[in-house]
C-alpha cells in the first residue's frame, strides 16, 4: 500500500494537466440508454462527491435510478479535535452528505451503512453483500461506480474491492474513480492504472454544481474551529485536482470506449511513456522472461525460418534470438522509444529491420512464414485482432506458422486478456493449431494457416 498523509505536500495540478498521459486518456462513453441503474459507492461522505460529482449529475440528467451506498460517515477525519467527538462528526457529515447529494440530483436514494471509519477492511463481506444487494435487479444494466482498489488510503481500497467482486458476482458493469492517488502519484508514477484511465468531460454547470457539493462538506474542506485539531482536512491544492473541467475513471476492463474511436495517438502515448529513457519495463532478463522466450523459441515446428514478422517486438529481446534462425526479421512496435532500444540491441545481427508503426493499419510489406504474436494480442480489439488475422493470412508465404504466448492475468484497460486472445485464436478457421502449453502464468500456442506442414 502506499504511505501517505494528507497534509504532506500535494503533487501539483499542473503537473498533471500538462502530463500528455492525461491530456490523451480515452473518453469515457457510457449508453445512458442501456442502463437501469447507477450504484455510486462512497467509503466516506464526500467520496461520491469529489470523484463522481459529474458523473451523478449525467445519470440524474438522463433519468437513471441512482442509489448511493456510503459504507461510513467519516467519524474519525478528525482524531484529534477538541471540540467534536466521532459521534458528533458522524452527525455532522450525514448533514453534509445529503445537502451534497441534493445539490447534485436531487432524487437520489443514499443508504449509510455505518461501519467502522478507518477499519473497512475487516468488514469486506459485508461491504461486498450490501453492494451485490443493490446491483441484483437487472444488474447486466447497472453499472457499480466505486472508490479505486489501489487508491492508498485502506478504506478506500477496501471500497473498491469489495465493488469489484460484487460487480462480478452480479455482472454489472464496473467503474472506479481515484481520489488520493492525484494527492500522492505523479505523471511519472507505474501504479497509475494508465491505458485504463478514461475521462468524462464536464459541462460548467456541472463543474458549478460539484463546486458547490464539494462546498457542503464544510467539516472536510474547512477548519471545524480555529483550535489545534480542527484543521481543515482538503487543503486547497488538494481540492484543486477535483476542479477540473473532467473527472477521471478507472474503466479496468475496457467497456466503456466508443467504439470507432481513433487510438493512435493514445497507444503512442502508452507505449512511450512506459519505455521512456530505453526502460525495459518487463526486464527480459529475468527468470521468467528467459524460460518464456525459451519454451516459445522451443516450440517452433522449424529449425529455421526465411522471413519472420514480430508483431510488437518492444525492446528486442525476443527478436534477437529469433534473428539467430531467420534469414531476415522484421520487428514492429508503436512505441518510437521501444523501436530505438530494439535497434540498438539487434544491430549486430544484420538481418533486422525495426519499424515503428501502429497495427494492423501499418503493416509491413512482404511475405512470412513465421508470424509471432507474443505479449501484444491484448492491445487488439476482437475485430482488430480478426484484422490482424487476414493481414497474416495475405501475406504468408507457404507453411507459414503463428507463435502466439500470452499473460493471462489481469491486463487492465484493454479489450481482452491473453486467454480472449487464445480463445480467438483457436476458434478461427484459418488457424490450425499444432502445439500448445498452459501454465498459471501464460498461454503459448502453435499454429499453421490451413493444414500443418
Amino acid at each position: 500500500m502506499v504511505a501517505f498523509t494528507h497534509n504532506q505536500q500535494t503533487t501539483a495540478e499542473t503537473d498533471w494537466l500538462c502530463s500528455p498521459r492525461i491530456a490523451e486518456m480515452l473518453d469515457l462513453h457510457i449508453d445512458w440508454a442501456a442502463l437501469d441503474k447507477l450504484v455510486v459507492i462512497a467509503a466516506h461522505p464526500d467520496d461520491e462527491t469529489l470523484g463522481a460529482a459529474g458523473l451523478l449529475q449525467r445519470a440524474a440528467r438522463h433519468g437513471v435510478p441512482i442509489e448511493v451506498v456510503v459504507a461510513t460517515l467519516g467519524e474519525n477525519s478528525h482524531p484529534g479535535s477538541p471540540t467534536h467527538t466521532p459521534a458528533e462528526l458522524a452527525a455532522v457529515r450525514a448533514v453534509e452528505l445529503r445537502s451534497a447529494l441534493e445539490r447534485m440530483a436531487p432524487d437520489v436514494g443514499h443508504r449509510v451503512l455505518g461501519m467502522p471509519d478507518g477499519r473497512l477492511s475487516a468488514h469486506g463481506t459485508q461491504l461486498e453483500n450490501e453492494i451485490a444487494a443493490a446491483a441484483t435487479h437487472n444488474s447486466h444494466k447497472t453499472l457499480v461506480v466505486a472508490p479505486w482498489s489501489g487508491d492508498g488510503h485502506t478504506d478506500h481500497d477496501a471500497a473498491g474491492a469489495a465493488a469489484g467482486r460484487a460487480a462480478r458476482t452480479t455482472h454489472s458493469l464496473f467503474l472506479e474513480y481515484p481520489i488520493w492517488l492525484w494527492h500522492w502519484g505523479s505523471p511519472g508514477n507505474d501504479r497509475v492504472p494508465w491505458p485504463a484511465l478514461r475521462r468524462l468531460n464536464l459541462t460548467v454547470e456541472e463543474q458549478a454544481t460539484k463546486a458547490a457539493a464539494i462546498s457542503s462538506h464544510a467539516s472536510q474542506v474547512a477548519p471545524l474551529s480555529p483550535a489545534a485539531g480542527d484543521e481543515a482536512l482538503l487543503s486547497s491544492a488538494l481540492l484543486s485536482h477535483f476542479e477540473r473541467s473532467f473527472e477521471t475513471f478507472i474503466d479496468a476492463a475496457g467497456q466503456f470506449t466508443r467504439a470507432g474511436t481513433a487510438y493512435s495517438g493514445w497507444l503512442q502515448t502508452q507505449f512511450n511513456a512506459i519505455h521512456i529513457g530505453g526502460a525495459e519495463p518487463w526486464d527480459p532478463d529475468s527468470g521468467y522472461e528467459q524460460r518464456k522466450r525459451s519454451l516459445l523459441l522451443g516450440a517452433l515446428p522449424r529449425a529455421s525460418f526465411n522471413s519472420v514478422f514480430e508483431l510488437g517486438c518492444s525492446t528486442g529481446a525476443l527478436t534477437a534470438e529469433l534473428a539467430l534462425r531467420s534469414v531476415q526479421i522484421v520487428g514492429v512496435d508503436a512505441s518510437a522509444e521501444a523501436v530505438r532500444t530494439a535497434t540498438k540491441r539487434t544491430a549486430a545481427a544484420g538481418n533486422t529491420t525495426i519499424v515503428q508503426a501502429l497495427l494492423p493499419d501499418g503493416w509491413p510489406a512482404g511475405r512470412f512464414d513465421l508470424f509471432v504474436l507474443s505479449e501484444v494480442g491484448y492491445y487488439f480489439s476482437a475485430g482488430e485482432l480478426s484484422t490482424v488475422i487476414d493481414r497474416m493470412a495475405a501475406s504468408m508465404l507457404p507453411n507459414a506458422c503463428l507463435a502466439a504466448c500470452h499473460w493471462r492475468h489481469p491486463i487492465s484497460g484493454w479489450p481482452l486478456n491473453g486467454d480472449d486472445v487464445h480463445r480467438q485464436l483457436r476458434t478461427d478457421a484459418r488457424l490450425t493449431r499444432v502445439d500448445a502449453h498452459a501454465e498459471e502464468d501464460f498461454l503459448l500456442d502453435i499454429f499453421t494457416f490451413g493444414n500443418p506442414p
